[in-house]
């Protein structure tokens, strides 16, 4: 069965918040699929960390299971990567090659994630007690 919207009519010139960070109207979502084994850190699109009015030193990554990992910023290349604390995330959270992983920006330091499998299903994984050096109960 296909559902499609209607158009909504003339914007009332009112913002709408739907959940997200948007600082100076620039792109707030990316998704990186995963092409390699190594999962040591994530570059982040230059167009969106363009828009950053200052970079922070980490990020914190809230996911669908309920905790928040603390992820630590580097700049390689002058791209904004993450760093520190990625590999332990895509440990525990199973991430492949094939795998999807989409960030929406929440705050200017903190960033929702959401992995989607090689057959585009959200993963849910239960990660229980991840590494108090990483990890924070959300």
């Amino acid at each position: 069965m296909w559902m499609f919207c209607r158009r909504n009519p003339a914007p009332s010139g009112k913002r709408r918040n739907y959940g997200h960070y948007q600082e100076h109207g620039g792109p707030t979502h990316f998704c990186k699929v995963i092409l390699a084994p190594q999962l040591e850190c994530i570059p982040m699109p230059l167009d969106l960390t363009n828009h950053f009015s200052a970079v922070p030193q980490e990020f914190k990554l809230r996911t669908n299971t309920g905790y928040s990992w603390r992820v630590t910023i580097r700049l390689m290349d002058g791209r904004v990567t993450l760093d520190q604390g990625w590999a332990p995330f895509a440990a525990v959270h199973q991430i492949r090659i094939g795998y999807m992983v989409m960030f929406k920006l929440l705050t200017p330091n903190t960033l929702k994630v959401i992995v989607f499998d090689d057959e585009g299903i959200e993963g849910v994984t239960k990660c229980g007690k991840p590494d108090d050096a990483f990890s924070l109960n959300a």
